[in-house]
């Protein structure tokens, strides 16, 4: 008898790459279990699939470029042109061409098109829109009537928009959630001229707020109510909080190099976070691809190591590689057990740096030799047991 699926399963690991699935189908069709001609038909659905993701994330890349640009030329273009324009009239403009670029964003969202182009021209909106806010202190000094109208409208920007974001996709709720803490600090700057220590505190409460509501909306959520948005939203404030951590650690702690110290302990947060996330997070909410945060945990981990180790423990060369090395090691063990390759990668990234950086602190060609060549026996040792196939 002959199988025959539907050709829709093909998409049930996005990752697989066109020769693993030229592989599993040639080996079901001598089987028996597939026909050719369904073996074909699987093979075009999945290769359109992957050149669709290619042509998705070029897309990304090239309309994150281009939004970038377009706040750059605009905030250059205002401050440099005009010369017989008033601040005030300057403000405006800017203000206006943010929100028209956000309402255009949001236009073409709704063809369904150029997702990605869409995503980049709202959040450059909302940026142009802060940069108005902040470029007003040419007309308005803070506190001025004028001043406080401009942080209220600051305040409100977020406010207004999330809720509209959230009904359309989880993206840009994200991006709003990111960029609210900058719009707050703005309000905080223009409405009462507060000293930037107390904004940093203030932001400080408006993390540890947010983080709170939304991980007990996610801890309590059902599988058919969690909100993406939300999830993002969550995400997205653990990453806010490298910034704010380090801030809080050099200004108003005035911590110095032990800042360092603050920001490894919001590592092992987040490290800890997704690893709850991976296993004993309620079924809603567990998902392997949390996998990719450990990743960039990894990544972080390098030079914090690094900085925390010889700057703040005053440790040995050695010392220090070790730590960065350990660090790799133990996302490489979990990575392998796993099948994480973007821990697996950013494991081997994590002992290189430290391999490289011993043998060049060692200062002679022997020790660079022996260090490089250890790297090279893990990493073929490692390569060996990503060529394993599992026992049946």
């Amino acid at each position: 008898m002959i199988w025959r699926p539907n050709p829709h399963h093909a998409k049930a690991n996005p990752d697989m790459s066109k020769s693993e699935l030229d592989s599993a189908l040639q080996r079901w069709q001598e089987r028996g279990l597939i026909s050719a001609e369904l073996a074909e038909s699987l093979r075009s659905e999945h290769a359109g699939r992957l050149r669709s993701g290619r042509r998705r994330f070029l897309q990304y890349a090239v309309a994150g470029t281009a939004g970038i640009l377009l706040v750059i030329a605009a905030v250059t273009f205002f401050a440099w042109s005009w010369p017989d324009l008033g601040p005030g009239v300057r403000t405006f403009v800017i203000a206006g061409a943010g929100i028209a670029t956000v309402l255009l964003g949001m236009r073409l969202e709704a063809t369904r098109r150029f997702v990605p182009v869409t995503y980049a021209l709202q959040t450059s909106g909302l940026i142009l829109l802060l940069s108005a806010f902040m470029y007003s202190m040419e007309a308005w000094e803070n506190t001025t009537a004028g001043g406080i109208v401009v942080g209220l409208l600051a305040l409100v920007t977020p406010a207004a928009t999330i809720p509209v974001f959230v009904r359309r996709n989880p993206v840009m709720p994200a991006v709003s959630a990111a960029l609210g803490y900058v719009f707050v600090a703005a309000f905080l700057f223009r409405a009462f001229d507060l000293d930037a220590d107390v904004i940093i505190w203030i932001l400080d409460g408006v993390m540890v707020a947010t983080l709170a509501v939304l991980g007990l909306l996610l801890y309590a959520g059902r599988a058919e109510s969690v909100s993406r948005p939300a999830l993002y939203a969550f995400a997205v404030s653990l990453y806010a909080g490298y910034p704010m951590v380090g801030m809080t650690a050099v200004g108003p702690l005035e911590l110095d190099d032990n800042a360092l110290l603050a920001l490894d302990a919001w590592l092992l947060v987040v490290t800890a976070l997704a690893l709850w996330g991976i296993h004993r997070a309620p079924a809603a909410l567990r998902n392997p691809r949390y996998g990719y945060h450990l990743a960039a945990s990894v990544l972080l981990a390098i030079p914090l190591g690094f900085g925390t180790t010889l700057e703040v423990f005053e440790m040995p060369p050695l010392g220090a590689a070790a730590a960065v090395a350990g660090a790799g090691a133990c996302g490489l063990w979990y990575g392998l057990a796993r099948d994480a390759r973007p821990l697996v990668l950013c494991s081997c990234a994590a002992i290189l740096s430290a391999a490289w950086y011993l043998g060049v602190d060692a200062g002679e060609r022997l020790g660079t030799v022996l260090a490089l060549a250890f790297t090279a026996i893990l990493f073929f040792w490692v390569a060996t047991r990503l060529g394993r196939t599992p026992k049946s």
